[in-house]
């Protein structure tokens, strides 16, 4: 995938792990434009499935790439949900909540069912695609960093051969475990522990007991299992997780055959063949980092935050960090944006880790009520984000009912461009965007003195409703983001809303690049 390195290089953004989201941040890094590299210790790609749940917020942001398709064909549509059993060969099957995607009504994409070991590669192809460099048979050993640079060595797993490299700045995307965060000395905050599980993935002929039924997700109480349906509808593996207590053989040969006799169990088969291709033990935690920054290092996904799997949404946060923090790293690369911006990646970063941990444990009846999974997904705000102190959000708010207040994030409506229906989502790229309503031609005639001004930002600028080239047939966008015909909204590039303003008024221009400025850090 990559030459042999040489003894010493520069990158601008040197990412360590590659797991989902450390690919991530090298997507949507190279994205930006910005030069990076990404190590991982391991050979390749997950072989394990483990997350499966790709959230609403997550496929939009692949979308935003050029890789929602890619996982659309990879994956699988659902039934997306729980149904509780006794053993598959029950004859109805009890759902636990609402197995429709409510998502669809507010999301161009909704959610999908896609295992991580086949989301992988589409993240790695696609960050290939678009610059950036991947290695994987290769650690980090050590790292050091002053007020100018993070120095790192690396060593290739294969050969022992050590190297050096210099970049402006370290992403930690190193796991739950992370070795980097030790060497910070961050701590953690919350909850800890929460047991130990088994999660086995294994291939049996369940045809006859689920008698033509798309059983994707059951709780099968005989067993004290649950199972789900891994892979696509061309290529279907089982997976089985059970509580593991610790105190019994945790030898593979005793875990593939405890699998074999559950599988067995929780179908209603005794005599079933069951071929397990893995099973291995792990921990649920429920923890989040003190910081997630320290000085040109930052902790992203599982380094920053570990969630239980409950609700599908630990994988899908350490997406959307990547996302969050990309677009501030290029600005503050190429000269556009304060060092101050990157401060904000732990202000709105981790209070949404906070936030979704208390709802993976709501989940498991250990916290107050649940709020519902649209929320969790498309609901979250950054409250530090506005640029106008009077309408900072609180941290989350029904995204059906959404605000477009500065802080939360844009919503989706349907356009028609050049008679196309399009998401005004597709409107958005990697530098700001502003929406103005079919009035706002002194909006828009800011906009365009903005690049002139010196100020190194990428802003595109759209009035909707003014003709037929780009328009809402149902009038929802000015309804929707609340916005008279004269008023303006400037959307940032990971899509949340950093400000908002009625008819321009005099000295648009001004206005509009004081706004800008905050933005970026000023």
């Amino acid at each position: 995938m990559a030459q042999a390195p040489s003894r010493t290089s520069r990158v601008s953004v040197l990412v360590v792990g590659g797991s989902l989201s450390g690919l991530s941040s090298a997507l949507f890094l190279a994205a930006q434009g910005v030069d990076c590299l990404l190590v991982e210790q391991h050979p390749g790609t997950s072989v394990h499935p483990r997350a499966r749940l790709v959230t609403a917020r997550s496929m939009e942001l692949f979308r935003s790439v050029g890789l929602e398709e890619r996982v659309r064909e990879a994956g699988d549509p659902g039934p997306i949900g729980f149904v509780v059993a006794d053993t598959l060969a029950d004859e109805h099957y009890e759902p636990t909540g609402d197995h429709q995607d409510e998502t669809l009504a507010i999301s161009p994409t909704g959610m999908r069912l896609c295992d991580q070991q086949l989301l992988e590669p589409l993240l790695v192809d696609r960050a290939v695609e678009l610059g950036a460099d991947i290695r994987f048979g290769t650690t980090l050993v050590s790292f050091e960093q002053d007020a100018d640079r993070v120095t790192a060595t690396l060593r290739r797993r294969d050969t022992g051969e050590t190297w050096t490299v210099e970049c402006d700045y370290l992403l930690a995307a190193d796991g739950i475990r992370s070795p980097v965060r030790g060497r910070l000395g961050i701590d953690r905050h919350g909850p800890g522990a929460m047991g130990r599980s088994v999660s086995a993935i294994f291939d049996a002929d369940l045809t006859p007991v689920l008698r033509g039924r798309r059983a994707m997700a059951v709780i099968v109480k005989r067993a004290g299992a649950f199972l789900f349906a891994r892979g696509n509808r061309d290529s279907r593996l089982w997976q089985i997780g059970f509580p593991y207590d610790g105190t019994t053989d945790d030898s593979p040969q005793a875990l593939h055959e405890r699998v074999r006799h559950l599988v067995r169990v929780a179908a209603g088969m005794p005599g079933l063949e069951v071929d397990v291709h893995s099973a291995m033990a792990w921990e649920s935690a429920a923890l989040v980092a003190d910081r997630f920054r320290s000085g040109r290092v930052f902790l992203v996904g599982d380094a920053a935050h570990a969630m239980p799997p409950t609700g599908g949404f630990g994988g899908n946060t350490g997406v959307q960090d990547a996302h969050n923090l990309a677009w501030k790293l290029a600005a503050v690369l190429r000269g556009a944006a304060k060092e101050a911006l990157l401060d904000s990646y732990d202000t709105e970063r981790r209070p949404v880790a906070d936030f979704t941990v208390h709802q993976t444990l709501a989940r498991l009846g250990q916290t107050a009520q649940a709020a519902d999974r649209a929320t969790v997904q498309l609901g979250y705000t950054y409250p530090a984000a506005a640029h106008d102190p009077a309408s900072r959000p609180d941290i989350a708010e029904d995204p059906f009912h959404p605000s477009a207040r500065p802080g939360t994030r844009a919503p989706h409506v349907t356009l028609r461009r050049d008679g196309t229906p399009i998401s005004v989502l597709d409107l958005f790229g990697p530098g700001f965007t502003l929406l103005t309503g079919p009035d706002g031609g002194d909006w828009i005639r800011a906009a365009g003195t903005i690049p002139a001004a010196g100020t190194g930002v990428s802003l595109a600028a759209y009035r909707i409703g003014a003709d037929d080239s780009l328009h809402c047939p149902e009038g929802d966008f000015l309804k929707t983001y609340r916005m008279g015909p004269r008023s303006a909204v400037l959307v940032r590039p990971d899509g949340f809303i950093g400000w908002r303003a009625e008819a321009a008024g005099p000295d648009p221009a001004a206005r509009l690049a004081d706004a800008l400025a905050g933005l970026h850090g000023a």
